[in-house]
């Protein structure tokens, strides 16, 4: 089965950076796959693809409408068609969405996350199958978009491969790193997270020395973040570190993890954090609502996220043989709910739903 994977662009992102390993899930299956995006941004997706040795397409190197990406892909699809198209992001889903319906040609699209577009919502009926990357947006997908049961799939797009054991757990002695992932846009929440350690600080000044928060990631919100970071004095306790080419080494370095999102779908750096043994502290939107379970694996933050974040972070300090226990019992979790096999198990499942309704097509 040749299957065109169509992807809005190669920027930094959960779903951009999980595209090797649900290319290599699917050529596991016996699928030929061939990755096009429609534009670059800033292409730090493309050294992962280069590095598990996956080629992949540009159609523009600048930014173009709707309009153009779908007559240049649909132009590509009648000179060498797949069997599928498989979308990835809204703007792709859209294009693949109109040339399926031109060329004829079954779409497949993902869900990432718990938010939808209007023109998404308004084309959802033109992808014949949509995958859930995540249990609660496979919830959104039925019940807020009003998609049929028997058109959803779900398979989280994580599996936990991490070898090594965490041996330097926080003795309570040492410095706290706490630390995040993520670009640096509204949906982060990373404004709230600089508030929180603000209330931390003005609550527990005695811990002015004893933490440091490292963000990692760079985004439209730098500039507003670090003038925040400035009007609360706090250049000591807070860093924005930019991209990270290697987030396995950065998570390494940390001792707890924070997620403040305002929606996720599967959320695929803070379940990388589980694995590497760290606990987290998250709000409880999209698979995070699953997988931290409050006292735990972390906490889960609610209601007023600066106090509550500075509540959970002081209970740390309080009690610092949880970061230890919390710690690995996530690393439990997430290795035992997502391993390879289940990753696989769930794409096989796909690519079966696929050939059916290539069946079903070839019939009628």
């Amino acid at each position: 089965m040749k299957i065109d994977y169509l992807v809005t662009s190669l920027e930094n992102g959960g779903a951009e950076f999980a595209i090797p390993s649900i290319v290599q899930s699917l050529q596991r299956h016996g699928c030929e796959v061939r990755v096009i995006a429609c534009e670059p941004r800033d292409m730090k997706a493309a050294p992962k693809l280069e590095e598990a040795g996956i080629p992949y397409e540009v159609m523009f190197y600048s930014r173009k409408n709707v309009f153009i990406y779908t007559r240049a892909y649909l132009k590509r699809v009648k000179s060498d068609p797949p069997d599928v198209i498989w979308t990835s992001l809204s703007g792709a889903t859209m294009v693949g969405q109109l040339v399926g319906k031109l060329a004829h040609i079954p779409v497949v699209s993902w869900k990432h996350s718990a938010k939808v577009r209007i023109y998404t919502q308004f084309f959802r009926k033109l992808s014949q199958l949509w995958v859930a990357d995540s249990a609660i947006v496979e919830l959104f997908l039925h019940e807020t978009m009003r998609i049929s049961k028997k058109d959803i799939l779900s398979w989280p797009l994580y599996y936990c491969d991490m070898q090594d054991n965490k041996t330097n757990f926080w003795d309570g002695k040492r410095v706290l790193r706490i630390g995040s992932m993520g670009r640096l846009r509204e949906q982060k929440n990373y404004a709230v997270l600089v508030e929180a350690i603000d209330v931390l600080l003005k609550n527990r000044p005695d811990l002015k020395k004893r933490f440091t928060l490292s963000i990692a990631g760079r985004g439209p919100l730098m500039e507003m973040l670090n003038q925040k970071i400035i009007y609360y004095k706090l250049e000591n306790s807070i860093y924005l570190l930019g991209y990270n080419e290697r987030p396995e080494e950065f998570l390494e370095t940390l001792d707890i993890y924070i997620q403040p999102s305002t929606f996720e779908g599967m959320c695929l750096a803070a379940h990388e954090a589980m694995a590497a043994s760290l606990p987290v502290v998250a709000t409880p939107v999209g698979e995070l609502a699953y997988s931290v379970i409050d006292k735990e694996t972390g906490f889960l933050v609610t209601g007023d996220l600066k106090y509550s974040i500075a509540h959970a972070l002081e209970k740390f300090f309080d009690e610092p043989d949880t970061v230890t226990r919390y710690g690995k019992k996530a690393r439990d979790f997430v290795s035992q709910k997502y391993s390879l096999k289940s990753f696989d198990e769930a794409s096989g499942r796909i690519v079966q739903h696929i050939k059916n309704i290539l069946v079903k097509r070839n019939k009628d």
